[in-house]
């Protein structure tokens, strides 16, 4: 109704004003020129809308890699050959499917050539049953878990329960072993999660492991037969609340570890002591530390704590874990220090070492961490990397570039991205990871023995540069940024490394059309307004600009979205985002601001938040706004600047249409917090309100009238009387971590104070990250603005488009 309304408002300002009586036979002229004039109106904002889902549908035709390895190093000739995996998103069946290519690239290339000599073979597409893959060591078995029947699927109204097969292909012989693994009955649902899930060979490939969820007896009623002898008497428990792991992680409450033998087909499970839950599990590599193949093996891990209760997992780099020892016997060594997170463990190539990323359990859910590395034979602990308050100075190969980003090292941070499967060189002296620092992903070489830490990339930070796999000294790097999709490169590892520029490229770069290398434009900015605490008020953030600088001749301003990052404590880096593109390409700048709280700017930056959520960070990113309208002046149009973020994004972008009314024209908020103290009763993460408002989180404890007064004063309904400008809302049902319930509440306080809203609703979880739910919330998002609504969209000959200009 409101567009409607919108459209008919439109086509009066369209009508000629005058004062003349009209006589039946005007009257009818009148009413045919509204007619036209509405038809005019509509046909408009309809071919604005056609055009909009054409630009969509362009923008996401770039698959994104979602996996990358090497599968093998001829030593002979230099010849690597790397598999890909991409994912895609197909907009008119609604779903995502994945690919997978192999690259053979071969080290023929003489010092003139301009392309390297690679061989890419036909992709393979992947059935979306297929839960998980992995192919042993010595590449000669490949195993897959698939689910035989999906219960989540809309079409299937079948109540058959979930069955999980296990496929092994021998590719020597090219036989096939099929094992039924819910036939076995030794536990329920395989976990396919980027958290707990795992699929491992053993090292002499006679067994898998993976993760599932404990057997639990089916639950009867009262009054259903008793059960038979032997059997658990399992009555009156089809009702009782089963804790599970929050936010896209339901339906897993307890993880059992499993170990299939592929010998015999038996499956053994193996549950962790003090209700921890596993993850992260790998086979202890033969012959460390008793560990060797058949009958004595040995399985590495992360335990999450359960108790008193679960909290919601994903997301959160703060959660009490301990690494652990499985053996053969079953019994369960608890290894290293407690008071931790710890990130995924991985073995030196020998087995004598053990490296990992932790951080302080407890607080912000991500902070900045440490890298260790731990004595397999002793099970003693060491610091190689510790955490960086501000930043530390790099030792360089090249020229001294201390003011390139990438030259500056801000700290390790578990969560972006972690550990590789295979990060360690050759010799087990040095690991490779990758992690955030300012506004890029760059990667580092750090040698375990003396701490020295070095770029492993080009270093020069105009990219983001991500590790995905390393094996015999040869490393497998993404190379990627907001104007340019990731490609993939080979890089030698040395002393120092090859410099990127003569790596060898294993995928074609793809750039992307109207949005040229000098969009980007990125830049670090010092708040003057006084932070709360004096000793961070001199802390930099970085913005990140997409979007031109300069205009044609006769070209027409650009407006503005502001797009602040939720989290808090996570960062925006320079990577390739289909809908960052989907903007720019509708003619829209973007402005990304990592304002103090952000990861990749060391600890101080964290710690500078919590306390002043809704305060230093609205403050940063308004300042951010103004900053680059200032610097922009001639390319943005200062009237039209709209708001655009989800989670704590949608906190600020609330904050910021109540505190600066007079700047900001629309918002468009997605899954948005609005009121901290009703959150902190219904949301998976209660201790995130707590630490946000400043108050310590204690799992018992109730918050008095000091902390609910806190809470709300940071929250943005304690501005809603001066929050004024149209505000779309979109909402996931199935949302965990900021329950619909906040949208909602928004969404009647602002109706009640007549303030245009409009409030969509999802059959999804928090990222709204569904095939169909992303695309049509983007759409919305760019048809939104009432400046858009009543538009007079002018069609243009040229290839891009612009949202029309209000009048």
């Amino acid at each position: 109704m409101h567009r409607v309304s919108c459209l008919l408002k439109e086509t009066l300002k369209r009508l000629p004003t005058t004062t003349q009586h009209y006589n039946n036979k005007s009257m009818s002229s009148w009413a045919n020129k509204v007619a036209e004039v509405y038809k005019e109106v509509v046909k408009s904002m309809s071919s604005w809308a056609n055009k909009v889902a054409e630009v969509y549908k362009e923008v996401v035709k770039v698959g994104e890699v979602k996996d990358a390895c090497i599968i093998n190093v001829q030593r002979g000739n230099g010849h690597v050959m790397v598999q890909v995996t991409r994912s895609f998103r197909d907009v008119t069946r609604k779903e995502t499917f994945q690919s997978v290519t192999q690259h053979l690239v071969r080290n023929t290339r003489r010092p003139h050539d301009e392309e390297d000599d690679t061989i890419t073979f036909s992709p393979v597409y992947l059935d979306s049953n297929v839960l998980l893959q992995r192919v042993s060591n010595s590449g000669r078995l490949k195993a897959e878990v698939v689910k035989k029947n999906d219960n989540n699927n809309n079409n299937n109204n079948s109540k058959t329960p979930e069955e999980y097969v296990v496929i092994v292909t021998d590719c020597r012989t090219s036989t096939v072993s099929i094992v039924n693994l819910s036939s076995a009955d030794k536990h329920g649902k395989v976990y396919s999660d980027s958290t707990f899930s795992c699929l491992e060979f053993s090292p002499d490939e006679t067994k898998l492991l993976y993760v599932a969820e404990m057997r639990q007896p089916k639950p009867t009623s009262f009054f259903d037969s008793t059960p038979k002898s032997g059997d658990e008497d399992s009555r009156g428990q089809e009702y009782v609340y089963r804790e599970d792991w929050g936010e896209q992680l339901v339906a897993q409450s307890q993880g059992v570890i499993c170990i299939l033998d592929l010998t015999t087909n038996d499956v053994n499970t193996y549950p962790l002591p003090d209700g921890l839950c596993p993850a992260h599990l790998c086979f202890v590599p033969s012959g460390a530390g008793g560990a060797g193949a058949g009958r004595d093996w040995g399985v590495l891990g992360v335990g999450f704590g359960s108790r008193p209760y679960r909290l919601g997992l994903i997301y959160c780099q703060n959660r009490h874990s301990r690494m652990f020892q499985l053996r053969s016997d079953g019994t369960v060594e608890l290894l290293g220090s407690v008071g931790w997170h710890i990130g995924i463990p991985r073995f030196s190539p020998d087995g004598t070492l053990v490296a990992y990323m932790r951080t302080k359990a407890g607080g912000p859910h991500a902070k900045c961490g440490q890298l260790c590395v731990m004595d397999w034979k002793t099970k003693m602990e060491r610091v190689v990397i510790d955490t960086v308050d501000r930043e530390r100075k790099l030792t360089t190969s090249g020229p001294p570039t201390d003011t390139t980003p990438t030259h500056v090292f801000r700290g390790v941070y578990s969560a972006t991205p972690g550990l590789t499967r295979r990060c360690w060189n050759a010799a087990g002296t040095k690991v490779i990871f990758s992690t955030p620092n300012l506004d890029v992903i760059a990667t580092y070489s750090v040698c375990v023995d003396s701490g020295e830490l070095t770029l492993a990339g080009d270093g020069r930070g105009d990219t983001s540069e991500r590790v995905w796999d390393v094996t015999d000294d040869t490393i497998l790097l993404e190379r990627t940024s907001m104007c340019t999709p990731g490609h993939l490169v080979l890089l030698r590892l040395g002393t120092p490394p090859t410099p990127l520029a003569a790596a060898m490229k294993v995928t074609a770069t793809h750039e992307m059309p109207q949005i040229p290398k000098s969009f980007l434009t990125r830049w670090t900015l010092i708040n003057p307004e006084p932070h709360p605490k004096p000793q961070y008020s001199d802390l930099p953030y970085s913005v990140l600009y997409l979007g031109p600088t300069k205009l044609p001749e006769g070209g027409e301003r650009r407006p503005l979205i502001v797009w602040p990052h939720g989290g808090p404590h996570v960062c925006l880096a320079d990577e390739f985002r289909a809908s960052s593109a989907f903007f720019v390409r509708l003619g829209f700048s973007v402005l990304w601001p990592n304002y103090r709280g952000s990861t990749g700017a060391g600890q101080d930056s964290i710690d500078s938040l919590p306390g002043h959520a809704g305060l230093a960070d609205v403050s940063d990113v308004h300042f951010a706004t103004l900053d680059c309208l200032r610097r922009y002046s001639d390319v943005l149009d200062q009237s039209r600047v709209y708001l655009l973020g989800g989670s704590h994004g949608g906190f600020l972008v609330t904050h910021l249409a109540a505190q600066h009314p007079s700047v900001y024209r629309a918002v468009s908020a997605r899954n948005p917090v609005v009121d901290i103290a009703a959150m902190a009763s219904v949301s998976d993460i209660p201790d995130w309100c707590f630490v946000e408002s400043g108050v310590e989180f204690e799992p018992g404890k109730v918050p008095d009238a000091s902390t609910l007064t806190k809470m709300t004063t940071c929250s943005p309904t304690s501005h809603l009387d001066t929050l004024t400008a149209p505000t779309l809302l979109q909402v996931g049902l199935d949302d965990r971590r900021v329950p619909p319930s906040q949208a909602l509440y928004l969404y009647r306080m602002l109706k009640a104070r007549g303030v245009k809203t409009e409030l969509y609703v999802y059959r999804d979880c928090h990222p709204l990250g569904k095939v169909e739910v992303e695309a049509d919330c983007l759409v919305h998002i760019a048809l939104w603005s009432p400046v858009v609504i009543l538009a007079d969209h002018q069609e243009s000959s040229s290839d891009s488009c612009s949202p029309p200009e209000g009048r």
